[in-house]
């Protein structure tokens, strides 16, 4: 059995620990340079117009700032992808994923931070996908002109088993080796390439897109965290994923490029067995971002605006755009947020508000703020256990006492979810939806905030079906956030 990490800790002290542990597993990242544009060699022949939705024209504005085509328009909706199995969702996220792995022409691209291999895990659930997709790809070669290419892309997250940080990209090698799946197999034109992303902060994405065309920016790792808790280390883990077909789909290549660029690759020998990856394997620096022709194109597949969103250090994009959507929000604004906290220094705040100071708040709990003051009702899901209780509690708190001294209480609702909840996820106005791997807490934010990614559509059957997720849990699947005892003591200042 591979061992995993030790998810107990919390995203601080993990980062923490990497600075200070005896490895050499991750670096610095200095001088990372911007994003670079989508590069399709084939573009849709209509070029996009301005949206004219006001949330949409402001994520255009912003995304059209990284240059290149646009890629924005054209995209269809495809649906949800959701954790854990149930009687609601008989097929999770890793199930819908392994079959589009399956059903894969010429190219699959996977990243996400975090990986249980063995057994029942998804991770193996991935492997097994990978083996079926060989064994046909072997059967029928002249089916696959172009051969197959799997890439799969980890997070590089603080490695206390392996001085070179690759305890989990070893186990991939492992679970596929384990299947007879080989890493390269030229007479089919058949090429696995594992990465392990190089920087600290590490990278929190999750997406996956195969073909060129179909994208799925979600939440989840690759954990049995997202099993049903009758399962062995199951804990009924629920989170969501967004799967667009479309031109957006090449800016999904683009965020997995420029984390392919800072990434490193496993290099293994021919033939290598199972039990020899972790002595005959190494990571060595990665190749050049390539792919097939064939996918190179970004393929119009319906009338709904997407925008891949994307931050890491030296990139500020997902930052900027949800920032642009709390502001640009007239009415309603529903976050289902499984952290929604202050800075460290303020995670205990509720204890006593005046500690914490609006101007030391984070970018985005002001943002919230302003948008209450505007007149928009804002309602928000969150979590009140582990790593997460005390900051939401305080995240929580600080807002309703700065409502409170200027009257504006019953514009900000919050429950806790009654259930396990890792989900990112915002609709605002009644007209988009955004969700991806980016939470309301400082280490995905700023200048030193982990690498993230958030999907967002216009798509008005999208925007529904998260909006009655929402009320779904919102009736049936939590509980009012206590009031503070001393809320009400709170003086009223409806001036300032």
């Amino acid at each position: 059995m591979w061992p995993a990490p030790n998810r107990c800790l919390s995203l601080l002290a993990l980062l923490a620990l990497s600075v200070c542990a005896p490895v050499r597993a991750a670096e610095l990242p200095l001088l990372l340079g911007g994003l670079l544009p989508p590069q399709p060699l084939v573009t849709p022949a209509t070029p996009c117009t301005a949206p004219t939705d006001h949330l949409a024209l402001r994520l255009w504005e912003l995304v059209r700032l990284e240059g290149g085509p646009d890629l924005t328009c054209g995209n269809a909706f495809q649906g949800f992808v959701r954790t854990p199995r149930s009687a609601t969702v008989p097929e999770d996220a890793f199930q819908v994923t392994a079959d589009q792995i399956r059903a894969a022409h010429s190219e699959v691209l996977l990243t996400t931070m975090e990986w249980r291999p063995g057994g029942v895990n998804p991770g193996m659930v991935f492997a097994q996908a990978v083996r079926d997709l060989h064994d046909r790809v072997l059967a029928h070669p002249e089916a696959y002109p172009q051969g197959m290419t799997i890439r799969l892309l980890l997070g590089g997250l603080p490695d206390f088993l392996r001085p070179d940080g690759a305890t989990q990209v070893m186990s991939v090698a492992h679970d596929l080796r384990s299947l007879g799946v080989p890493l390269n197999d030229p007479t089919i034109g058949w090429t696995v390439t594992l990465l392990n992303y190089r920087y600290l902060p590490h990278s929190h994405v999750k997406l996956h897109v195969i073909d060129g065309t179909d994208l799925t920016v979600a939440g989840y790792n690759y954990t049995d965290w997202h099993l049903p808790a009758s399962e062995p280390g199951g804990r009924d883990l629920h989170d969501v994923g967004l799967h667009m077909s479309g031109p957006v789909a090449q800016s999904g290549v683009a965020v997995f490029d420029d984390l392919w660029r800072n990434s490193r690759e496993l290099v293994c020998p021919d033939g290598v067995g199972a039990d020899e990856v972790t002595v005959r394997c190494a990571l060595q620096p990665a190749a050049p971002p390539s792919h097939p022709a064939v996918v190179r194109a970004a393929v119009t597949t319906g009338s709904a605006h997407a925008f891949m969103l994307y931050r890491r250090t030296g990139v500020d994009q997902a930052d900027l755009a949800h920032l642009a959507l709390l502001d640009a929000a007239r009415t309603q604004v529903d976050l289902m947020q499984a952290d929604f906290g202050p800075p460290l220094t303020c995670w205990y705040a509720y204890l006593n508000p005046s500690t914490c100071p609006t101007r030391d708040w984070t970018t985005y709990m002001t943002e919230v703020l302003s948008a209450l003051r505007r007149g928009v009702h804002v309602r928000l899901l969150l979590v009140d256990y582990g790593i997460g209780a005390a900051p939401n509690r305080s995240g929580v708190a600080l807002l309703r006492r700065e409502l409170h001294r200027r009257g504006m209480d019953d514009r900000f609702e919050a429950r806790y979810t009654t259930f396990n909840m890792h989900t990112k996820a915002l609709t605002v106005d009644h007209e988009l939806v955004i969700t991806g791997s980016m939470n309301f807490h400082f280490a995905s934010w700023g200048s030193l905030g982990l690498a993230e990614a958030a999907l967002a559509t216009d798509d008005p059957t999208a925007v529904a079906e998260q909006e009655a997720s929402f009320n779904e849990v919102w009736a049936h699947g939590s509980r009012p956030v206590p009031e503070e005892r001393w809320l009400p003591n709170v003086v009223q200042d409806l001036v300032n």
